[in-house]
């Protein structure tokens, strides 16, 4: 219940902050879901205006934070949200959650102060057990709850934001500018076109007790499943996976070989053929995860001419996806298959 509290309180941030965007022309949310998110907002900037990129990470995210604080910022970020008559409650369904103006009579409904009671004793009242022993944690995050990544995610979240307030008011519009193409999943910090001001400003922004570290690279860098990298001014991507550093072969994907149903298996093609269409710029880079791909799923049972047909179908209801590569369909499907 809580989980799906803390992400429509997430949700209402962001809508918030694409407002403040769109009438100032500064960002003030840095959170993303996924690398999807990154790509969108990278096929956005300007041609030729790429300088620099750099990736930052959080070393010791869950287990650094201190509860005082933890508590403090949650309390803010969820205040902040219950500032409107149409958003005095939150009721609570089996898959999520929704604002209200009335309690209601029936199901679980929450206002601002129950919420804060509940997500607060969740934090005080965790115990780990070892052998005979139990412990309770004083620091950092509760982890194995599911409602732990929106509580990082809002509590780096609140003093982003403060921080880049602050700049606005005080007319720093120069520094914000820096700010305005930075990506945040959880504990991993993209920022473009910064020119290293997070590195001189990551202490007035974070608190002490955590430590953000960060690449030395500035026209290269991995962050989530992308290889990023600056081009003539421009920033072109393509997959990343670490795995494919591995000195052994990864044991993943179905097998046709056991008991697995074929037909569903194949659906596991397309869902990486999306993936790479999403992340891969150019179509030389996506012929050749594909054909990767392809290698090894007919050495687990996979056939080939199923697999191309397959990829006729993704080809047909992905087309958006293709369409970047200026490249007519068939011409990519022989390429790969």
């Amino acid at each position: 219940m809580i989980t799906f509290c803390l992400k429509l309180i997430q949700h209402t941030h962001i809508n918030h902050c694409k407002t403040i965007q769109k009438n100032s022309g500064f960002n003030r949310m840095w959170i993303v879901d996924n690398s999807v998110d990154v790509i969108q907002k990278i096929t956005d900037i300007k041609h030729g205006s790429a300088k620099n990129i750099r990736t930052f990470d959080f070393s010791t995210l869950y287990t650094s934070i201190p509860h005082r604080k933890l508590k403090e910022q949650i309390d803010w970020v969820i205040s902040e949200c219950f500032n409107d008559d149409s958003r005095k409650f939150i009721k609570i369904g089996k898959e999520s959650a929704h604002w209200s103006s009335s309690r209601g009579k029936k199901g679980h409904c929450w206002d601002k102060d129950e919420l804060i009671k509940h997500v607060k004793w969740l934090i005080t009242n965790i115990y780990v057990t070892c052998g005979d022993s139990m412990f309770k944690q004083v620091i950092g995050i509760p982890m194995g709850t599911d409602c732990a990544p929106f509580l990082a995610n809002l509590f780096l979240f609140a003093y982003e934001y403060k921080w880049l307030t602050k700049k606005f008011k005080a007319k720093e519009f120069d520094d914000l500018k820096k700010f305005n193409i930075c990506f945040r999943y959880i504990d991993d910090l993209l920022c473009i076109n910064n020119d290293q001001l997070m590195d001189r400003v990551m202490t007035e922004i974070y608190p002490e007790e955590l430590s953000l570290t960060s690449d030395d690279a500035v026209l290269q860098s991995h962050y989530l499943d992308l290889d990023l990298e600056i081009r003539n001014g421009n920033i072109h991507s393509k997959l990343f996976d670490k795995r494919d550093a591995f000195g052994f072969s990864i044991v993943n994907y179905p097998d046709l070989s056991g008991n697995v149903p074929a037909k569903q298996s194949y659906g596991v093609f397309v869902s990486q053929l999306i993936r790479y269409a999403r992340c891969c710029m150019s179509a030389k880079d996506f012929i050749h995860r594909t054909k990767i791909r392809i290698r090894k799923l007919t050495t687990q049972g996979f056939k080939a001419n199923k697999l191309r047909h397959v990829f006729g179908k993704f080809a047909a209801n992905y087309y958006e996806l293709l369409f970047k590569y200026n490249l007519p369909t068939d011409e990519i499907c022989n390429s790969c298959c």
